[in-house]
């Protein structure tokens, strides 16, 4: 009875179609209706599997965040764990926050060998998540750290001019890039310099405090003076609606 109402209902559509082609049309539906509900399928089993292997890391990130201490089993599970996830699908947050965890584990590292492994790792890992989703200014800025670590100057250089550009306002990123930034002052290029100095005058709306500490030490003092001297009419307006100075 089903398939009588449906040629039917076939028939106002269609009227004199042969039933041949009614029945075709009918399974024709149906099978495509199926293939997009087998390709949903398959494309959705191996964001649940990566899921569920990243869901312990969820909760030791929140703890490295909030620089709680967590256990190196914990981590080294929950840096497995995202791994595992990433040969399901390949995610450039997933392997940002592997890179994170690869970081931390070599802080806790209770051998230099272990340490140097587990840095050259997370260097790997937060490359990984550059090539997937370059819009990451906190990967490029521990890409940065990683860099220097090595002894890559140059490298680390790029690396913090890329977390400048593709984030400029992090609250949380401006004073280390500021300080790394002074580090690597003898390799900047002319490019570099001026993200470093819009990155100062940045942080002087937001924490002036911490610039004006800066402008003392004798290794910044001629940079912020001369990065505060280029205050444009909006970082001063910006500076004003945010500590309520002026008229």
């Amino acid at each position: 009875m089903d398939v009588t109402v449906t040629i039917t209902e076939s028939d106002r559509i269609a009227p004199g179609a042969p039933p041949s082609f009614r029945f075709s049309s009918f399974w024709g539906v149906a099978l495509v209706a199926g293939l997009i509900g087998g390709l949903l399928l398959v494309l959705g089993v191996p964001r649940l599997i990566a899921a569920v292997q990243a869901l312990e890391a969820r909760g030791v990130l929140w703890s490295v965040y909030a620089n709680a201490e967590v256990p190196p089993a914990v981590l080294a599970r929950a840096t497995d764990g995202l791994a595992v996830a990433g040969t399901w699908v390949r995610d450039g947050e997933s392997e940002g926050d592997r890179s994170l965890l690869l970081a931390h584990r070599a802080l806790l590292a209770p051998t230099p060998a272990e340490q140097g492994a587990l840095w050259t790792a997370a260097e790997a890992a937060a490359v990984s998540a550059l090539s997937v989703a370059p819009g990451q200014p906190s990967v490029w800025a521990r890409l940065a750290d990683l860099r220097e670590r090595r002894g890559d100057r140059e490298g680390a250089v790029v690396a913090l001019r890329m977390s400048m550009l593709s984030g400029s306002f992090v609250p949380a990123l401006m004073v280390p890039r500021i300080e790394q930034g002074l580090r690597l002052l003898a390799v900047l290029d002319h490019e570099t310099l001026d993200l470093l100095k819009r990155q100062i005058r940045l942080t002087w709306v937001a924490n002036p405090k911490f610039v004006v500490t800066l402008s003392a030490r004798p290794d910044a003092g001629p940079l912020v003076r001369e990065a505060l001297a280029d205050l444009n009419e909006s970082e001063l307006k910006q500076f004003q609606r945010r500590h309520a100075t002026g008229p």
